[in-house]
């Protein structure tokens, strides 16, 4: 039988085993219980007839000792035995996650379940601390639970490190312009993690350094572009991943850099002057521009890979005409900055009065393959010329002024614009480029005269018209008209005439140097602008003319006596007709001699005259020029008695001429007669034509005045 016994205040059961029989009896019992020895543990093994149990208890589990490495925590403890000394069969292993109270969480991995062994690793632990407890076991009893380890804390999760600064610090393009920088790198644990150990760097690809501790500063000095490679690692070892920091350091300053710029600035470019240049790859370039009073405006540009840089809308319209000063400086990207390249300019943005110009009011056949336009300007300005006809197309020139401001434009060819009114504008450019506004004058082009029309022409000219022959017709108004009178002997004869307004002219002309015979007229008219027209023809006929009259003394006569045998020659200009002399002749020659022929001397005083007469003859009469008869008159017949020379007339032609011979006969005696006179000397005699109207062959008349001959006597 067992008794149990329960002492008050104390949880420890007592066990008696009593004997009802005589057999023997083992037994062990294990009694649960609280406190420092919670459990007992007895035996029986005596035979006798009542036999006594003694107890033996389960001592309570030794305080472990954990750590945590490569994400396991490790544990480890002394052995627990019963109070008897027996050993335990095992140990049970609970984690709390505070030094006192909470739930136990029973260990996991190699602590699970009943070790047998005084050590476990349990993998896998949640990050945190943690105080775990070993519980000894014997079969399905256990010992007290021990006190609670130390924290133990499990890190996984590896510190943080970052640049805390860097010092001094980069510009907004991440460059340094001076050296050393110091970089300051800090590093830092999770919550509740171990703790930072150490910071790691690698500058330049260089050796690495470890820094114990939490943070780090490193030195970097030299220009150029440098690496540096950190990392932090905490206590139980886990490292943070490499993180790389690029310092960049500039402490050199860019060369000057090149500049160009206009050397005249003019309204046309004021409010966009282009300025260009290079400069270091990547630069910026700050070009400011300044003026005399203090004005300025600046632009920026920035320097491409090749270092050409452009700034081509600098707007330097409020700066002040005169001297700008345009200065550029070149910074990279540390802020350094180049010294400063300067140029200058001129700006003018005046722009110059309209040109004056003159032009001649018409452009004519004569000029308008090489015309010119002249005028005045500002001086040295370059003139741009431009004439443009009424259909819009037009012909250009230019010219520089002089000094003075006078310049010309000389061998414009106008030939192919158009008829009419023509717009000449002329526009001066400056020495800086200004353009100002147009000088205008109006022309007419007018290069064609028309072609004189002949009204009148004679259809006939007379000897006694052929010195002054009038010809009418029609031209261009105020036009000047050349005539051209000309004989198939290319002699010729000139007249100018100039038209009315109506167009209207009338011309004289003297055509005594011509030959009688066909005879051209020729017309050409200029007009007033000088152009000059084509020519008109019309034809007309200047008729018969006494080339001479002469009187030719006979063979055996007496000289300076009228006597027989003495003859007249009245000699014309082209073949005559011979009928026109005398009915019964014909053709351009004929003869008459004999009684029926009788020559009269007319005493005239001091100018004598001589006719003829014969049956069906008109022939004319002739004016001595001298006094060859006395008293009377003195006529010559066929001779009668002893005298038998006979009075004649004949007209004789060859190819160009004819000749009319009057020829004197036997003077006849009597009263009434006149006695000769003698000694008479060379006079001019004439020939005054019959009124009947001789012609010559063509039926061109001759005229009815008297024409002179040369100096003659008989």
């Amino acid at each position: 039988m067992i008794d149990d016994q329960k002492s008050q205040g104390n949880p420890r059961r007592l066990l008696r085993v009593g004997r009802r029989s005589g057999a023997a009896l083992a037994a062990v019992v294990v009694v649960a219980g609280s406190g420092a020895a919670a459990f007992a543990y007895w035996q029986a093994t005596s035979t006798s007839p009542d036999g006594l149990v003694v107890a033996d208890t389960v001592s309570q589990g030794a305080r472990p000792s954990g750590t945590f490495a490569n994400g396991g925590v490790s544990l480890s403890w002394t052995a627990s035995t019963t109070t008897g000394g027996r050993a335990v069969s095992g140990y049970k292993i609970a984690r709390y996650s505070a030094a006192t109270g909470g739930a136990a969480v029973a260990a996991t991995g190699g602590c699970a379940g009943v070790v047998s062994n005084l050590s476990c690793t349990e993998a896998g632990v949640p990050g945190g601390t943690w105080f775990y407890t070993v519980t000894p076991v014997l079969g399905n009893w256990a010992g007290a639970e021990s006190t609670r380890s130390a924290g133990v804390v499990t890190d996984v999760t590896a510190p943080t490190v970052a640049v805390a600064s860097i010092t001094p610090s980069p510009n907004a393009a991440g460059y340094n312009n001076s050296s050393p920088v110091t970089v300051s790198l800090a590093a830092q644990d999770n919550v509740g993690g171990s703790g930072v150990a150490s910071i790691t760097y690698v500058l330049d690809g260089g050796q690495p350094v470890t820094v114990s501790g939490a943070s780090a500063s490193v030195s970097i000095g030299g220009d150029g572009t440098h690496t540096l490679v950190y990392s932090a690692t905490d206590a139980v070892g886990n490292a943070s991943g490499n993180q790389t920091l690029t310092v960049r350091i500039d402490t050199l300053a860019p060369g000057a850099p090149a500049l160009g710029s206009p050397a005249v600035i003019n309204a046309a470019n004021a409010s966009a002057v282009p300025i260009s240049g290079s400069a270091e790859s990547g630069s910026t370039v700050t070009v400011t521009a300044s003026d005399g009073s203090g004005h300025s405006v600046t632009g920026t540009a920035t320097a491409n890979a090749s270092g050409s840089w452009s700034l081509p809308t600098l707007n330097v319209s409020g700066l002040a005409d005169g001297t700008i000063t345009v200065k550029a400086t070149a910074q990279d990207a540390a802020g350094n900055v180049s010294p400063a390249t300067t140029a200058t300019a001129q700006k003018d943005t005046q722009t110059p009065a309209a040109p004056a110009l003159t032009a001649p009011a018409t452009v004519s056949s004569a000029n308008a393959a090489s015309f010119s336009v002249s005028g005045t300007s500002e001086a040295s300005a370059r003139i741009a010329l431009k004439v443009t006809d009424s259909a819009g197309a037009s012909v250009t020139g230019s010219a520089t002024a002089d000094g003075a401001g006078h310049w010309s434009v000389t061998g414009l060819n106008l030939s192919a614009l158009a008829e009419g009114q023509l717009t000449y504008s002329a526009t001066a450019t400056d020495a800086a480029g200004n353009t100002g506004a147009a000088g205008t004058q109006t022309g007419l082009k007018d290069t064609t005269s028309a072609k004189p029309q002949f009204t009148t022409v004679p259809t006939t000219i007379t000897s006694d018209t052929v010195s002054a022959v009038q010809i009418t017709g029609t031209s261009d108004p105020s036009a000047s008209v050349v005539l051209t009178a000309s004989d198939p002997a290319s002699h010729t004869a000139t007249a100018t005439v100039t038209a009315n307004a109506s167009g209207v002219w009338t011309a004289t002309m003297n055509l005594n140097s011509l030959n009688s015979g066909p005879v051209t007229f020729s017309a050409q008219a200029t007009d007033p602008y000088g152009n000059v027209s084509a020519s008109n023809t019309a034809t007309s006929r200047i008729g018969p003319k006494v080339t001479n009259v002469t009187l030719q003394n006979g063979v055996g006569s007496t000289s300076g006596t009228a006597d027989t045998g003495d003859k007249v020659l009245v000699t014309f200009s082209e073949q005559m007709n011979a009928s026109k002399f005398c009915s019964g002749w014909t053709g351009t020659s004929g003869s008459l001699t004999g009684a029926g022929v009788s020559v009269t001397i007319t005493d005239g005083g001091t100018q004598d005259s001589l006719s003829v007469s014969a049956s069906g003859c008109t022939i004319g009469t002739i004016a001595l020029g001298a006094n060859y008869v006395n008293g009377g008159n003195l006529i010559f017949v066929l001779g009668n008695g002893t005298k038998a020379t006979s009075s004649g007339v004949s007209l004789a032609s060859d190819a160009t001429s004819s000749t009319l011979t009057i020829s004197l006969g036997d003077a006849t005696t009597g009263k009434g007669i006149g006695t000769a006179v003698p000694n008479v000397g060379n006079a001019a005699a004439s020939y005054l034509p019959p009124a009947g109207g001789l012609t010559d062959t063509q039926g061109a008349p001759l005229g009815t005045q008297a024409a002179s001959g040369s100096p003659s006597r008989f």
